[in-house]
């Protein structure tokens, strides 16, 4: 009779405790986060992200949710983030994917990405906070398009190529003074056009069929059409008021650059859903 051989035991490296270990300006530096920051985002999260089990010592929700962090601010090899945190190199890459999945359901997009219209109070402090920039009146929101680089797909690859020659994701975006985004379209091929996107959208449908009520309205660049709603620059201003209009356009408008800027240093790699929000 054969001998019976021993299950193999599995040996599981040990994890470290990085929101023990390390401040808040250690967690802001790597994760881009603190610890209260990293527990909010885990507890939006925690019921996707927990093992059904305790067998073979699952990752924890703050783990994966720290992994992913890392992978999202560093766009460090996930390796590395492996040799960093302890799990093994497959977990680390099944817990970004399982993470990012997790934050971008449609609900809790819209929980914190949403345009407000209908909300008259909130229209108007977002156009006061505008004001105080560069005098500009009824301003609720500014906006701009900026490329996401992607692998370039199987299908449909030559649409995807932008003017820039890189394979992208063309994404519309809009920020309010205070830098929070209330409008992403994240659907359309990096070959086209700022105007088409904006053209396509549920934003422009707020306006026209009033939703938002007449007198407020969008900044955009001259790459968009002038529009009631959507206020662009002129393109050869004359002296004193059309001057002094596109100062002040120019002044308020750079805030979506800024906020797309702070946005891609502050998270190397950018994630994008195909979605609309």
């Amino acid at each position: 009779m054969a001998q019976q051989q021993d299950n193999p035991r599995r040996n599981f490296r040990a994890r470290r405790d990085i929101l023990e270990e390390l401040s808040d300006t250690e967690l802001l530096k790597r994760y881009r986060f603190d610890r209260e920051g990293i527990m909010f985002i885990t507890d939006l999260v925690r019921d996707e992200l927990q093992s059904p089990t305790n067998r073979n010592v699952p990752i924890t929700s703050e783990m994966k949710v720290l992994m992913t962090l890392r992978y999202l601010a560093t766009g460090k090899m996930q390796q590395c983030n492996s040799d960093d945190l302890g799990p093994s190199q497959p977990s680390v890459s099944n817990s970004i994917t399982q993470t990012l999945h997790a934050l971008t359901v449609p609900h809790l997009i819209k929980r914190f990405i949403k345009f407000p219209a209908l909300h008259h109070h909130e229209l108007a402090r977002i156009a006061g906070e505008f004001r105080q920039v560069a005098g500009f009146p009824g301003v609720v929101g500014v906006i701009d398009g900026t490329h996401i680089r992607i692998i370039a797909p199987r299908r449909f690859e030559a649409e995807y190529v932008n003017r820039k020659n890189y394979h992208s994701v063309n994404v519309q975006i809009v920020f309010d003074a205070a830098y929070n985004i209330l409008n992403v379209v994240a659907k359309w091929p990096g070959s086209t056009h700022d105007a088409r996107i904006l053209q396509e959208s549920c934003l422009r449908m707020l306006f026209e069929h009033n939703r938002v009520p007449p007198g407020y309205h969008l900044l955009g660049d001259s790459g968009y059409p002038c529009k009631p709603y959507l206020l662009t620059p002129f393109l050869r201003p004359q002296p004193g008021p059309q001057a002094n209009y596109n100062m002040a356009h120019k002044r308020t408008r750079n805030i979506v650059e800024r906020g797309i800027g702070q946005m891609k240093r502050r998270f190397h790699v950018q994630y994008y859903i195909v979605k609309s929000v």
